[in-house]
C-alpha cells in the first residue's frame, strides 16, 4: 500500500492548505488490519469507526443516510485508464476484493489533476481500501486486473 502526497507552493491550487483539506477528505487502510473489536465492521456507528482524518467511516446511529449505491466491478488491466469521474457527493468507499491486484486512485483539489494538487494511492492487497468525502475530484487506473467493490452514500 503506497500513497503519495504532493505539495505545491502556498496559495497555488495544490498548496499545502489545499492538500491539507484534501487530506481531511481521504482515508486509506486495510479492512483486515483495522481494529474492529472482533466485529469486522469497518463502516458504521460504533466508536471504532471513528478515525482520522475526518471520521469518514463513522455514521452515527440514527443519522439519516440516502442514496446508497453499491458497485462490484472487475476492472481489466488498463481500465478505466484514468478518466476523471464526477466530483464526489457524500462519501465513497472502494475496497480491493481480489487478491494480488494493483488498482491506483488519484484524488485532487482541482479538476485538471495538477500533480502538485494530487494525492495518489495504490490498492495492492486484498482488503486495501480508500474512503473519501464530498467535493473530491478522483480518477482510477486499473494497473493490473482488479476486482473492486465501491459503496457510496450521502447523509
Amino acid at each position: 500500500m503506497a500513497s503519495n502526497r504532493s505539495q505545491g507552493s502556498p496559495g497555488s491550487p495544490g498548496s499545502l492548505d489545499s492538500l491539507s483539506l484534501l487530506g481531511e477528505r481521504v482515508e486509506f487502510g486495510n479492512a483486515g488490519t483495522l481494529d474492529t473489536h472482533g466485529t469486522g465492521w469497518i463502516v458504521g456507528f460504533s466508536d471504532w469507526t471513528r478515525s482520522a482524518p475526518g471520521d469518514l467511516r463513522h455514521v452515527p446511529a440514527g443519522a439519516p443516510t440516502a442514496g446508497l449505491c453499491i458497485k462490484w466491478f472487475a476492472h481489466a488491466a488498463g481500465d478505466p485508464n484514468g478518466e476523471a469521474k464526477p466530483i464526489s457527493e457524500g462519501r465513497t468507499l472502494s475496497v480491493l476484493v481480489s487478491p494480488a491486484s494493483v488498482f491506483r486512485i488519484e484524488f485532487s483539489t482541482t479538476a485538471d489533476f495538477a500533480p502538485e494538487a494530487c494525492i495518489t494511492h495504490t490498492l495492492r492487497r486484498q482488503g486495501d481500501f480508500v474512503v473519501w468525502g464530498e467535493g473530491v475530484h478522483h480518477r482510477a487506473f486499473g494497473v493490473e486486473a482488479a476486482c473492486v467493490m465501491t459503496v457510496r452514500w450521502t447523509g
